[in-house]
């Protein structure tokens, strides 16, 4: 397979990849840059790319030059060397790695996730999130710790951002992620037997004293305002983390941990 070396910044397919940093770029055409070895590797694995783009001279060790080599092998995927300063125009990041590709977006709908693997779920739904670094992490944080599907509703972020990529640190190419409104999210999950847990700074119980042993969805709000007006009619329960000190709330993906981690505890026991 024929290998391109671009050296102008101006390059038509290197303004192409500028474009996709940008949220109204990635819509119109459907793709997305995944950036990083790590990232990349399981981008490849799990859905695929359409093509890699390169830059030797950010490699940040032999497993970069490792992964080039074995991908030019196998002659699947199209490849192409960017020079320094093409790298750095397409590049979302300080301190570049030298790998990208472009993957396709896909569809993320409630009726394609599929529970049958999981007996007892947890799911995480995650409303009205700002913050592309929190939803990666969220996203990394549900997937860690067993979450059978990720529903996003009154979404903000977009999660093909590359933040959101990173910060998932690639499980958002593995996780099954759907976005719907909470009406929408709230009839699936009262369909499927889930009782919904909300964290709420206004609850009376701790969430230690809720009975998230059986199928669960636990619902997080938005970084500044938490869970609005839509979200506290559909709950089923309120609780929340037992806080002390000057601070009233939790980073969303902390708050998030700390509720699967004690669904993940009453399922266990």
């Amino acid at each position: 397979m024929e290998e391109e070396f671009i050296q102008s910044r101006q390059n038509p397919r290197v303004k192409l990849l500028s474009k996709l940093r940008d949220r109204s770029g990635r819509r119109k055409l459907g793709l997305f840059v995944v950036e990083g070895l790590r990232e990349l590797s399981r981008c490849v694995e799990a859905v695929g790319v359409e093509e890699i783009y390169f830059c030797p001279e950010f490699f940040k060790s032999a497993e970069h030059s490792q992964f080039i080599d074995k991908i030019r092998a196998e002659c699947e995927i199209p490849i192409c060397r960017l020079s320094e300063g093409a790298f750095e125009k397409v590049s979302n990041r300080e301190g570049c790695d030298g790998l990208l590709g472009v993957a396709k977006q896909w569809g993320c709908l409630l009726s394609d996730i599929d529970l049958s693997a999981y007996k007892n779920p947890t799911i995480l739904v995650a409303d009205s999130i700002e913050k592309p670094g929190n939803l990666g992490a969220l996203i990394r944080s549900a997937d860690s710790l067993g979450a059978g599907a990720i529903i996003l509703t009154n979404s903000v972020s977009d999660i093909f951002n590359p933040a959101v990529v990173r910060a998932s640190q690639g499980a958002v190419f593995s996780a099954q992620i759907a976005l719907s409104t909470p009406q929408e999210a709230s009839q699936w999950l009262k369909e499927r037997g889930i009782k919904t847990f909300g964290a709420h700074l206004g609850a009376s119980d701790f969430l230690w004293d809720a009975d998230m042993s059986i199928p669960s969805a636990i619902v997080v709000g938005s970084e500044k305002d938490g869970l609005g007006e839509d979200w506290n009619a559909l709950l089923d329960c309120k609780v929340k983390i037992p806080m002390s000190g000057l601070s009233d709330s939790m980073n969303v993906n902390v708050a998030g941990a700390i509720f699967l981690y004690e669904a993940l505890r009453q399922k266990s026991e």
